[in-house]
């Protein structure tokens, strides 16, 4: 009976580890994003952590104006890539991200809701650097 009780604790134990693991700690996907950022804040009850939102342009018509445009919003835990993030304010910027399928309160907000893609939930996306600030190309006078 014992050994039941001891394998049955061992199982429930390893099952619950590889449970955290794969959802808060394994990353599901990393890449880059382009876009500009217009937001930027340290913000949190408990735990106080970095928030960005950075707005990615759409398709463009013909006619120059932008057809549709999305909002990528991540966390940042460095605080020296925060500064960098906050000086960056109003630039078109390129993001390196890890995207994880859960979120931990301590690694930022929420946004799976709000990150929602083509009817998916989408996790936390954590933002680990800055790969390019890009500046604009010169606009032409008519």
């Amino acid at each position: 009976m014992r050994r039941i009780a001891f394998l049955s604790t061992l199982f429930l134990l390893l099952f619950v580890a590889g449970y955290i693991y794969w959802f808060y700690f394994n990353s599901f996907s990393d890449g880059a994003r382009e876009g500009v950022l217009i937001k930027f804040s340290r913000k949190g009850n408990i735990f106080k952590t970095y928030e960005g939102e950075l707005v990615q342009p759409g398709l463009r018509s013909m006619q120059g104006g932008v057809i549709n445009s999305t909002v990528f919003l991540f966390s940042v835990s460095d605080i020296s890539l925060a500064s960098k993030l906050n000086n960056a304010l109003g630039k078109n910027i390129k993001v390196h991200y890890v995207q994880y399928r859960k979120c931990l309160p301590w690694r930022g907000e929420n946004y799976n809701v709000k990150n929602n893609e083509n009817g998916q939930y989408n996790g936390q996306y954590m933002v680990d650097r800055i790969e390019d600030i890009i500046n604009p190309a010169p606009t032409q006078g008519l």
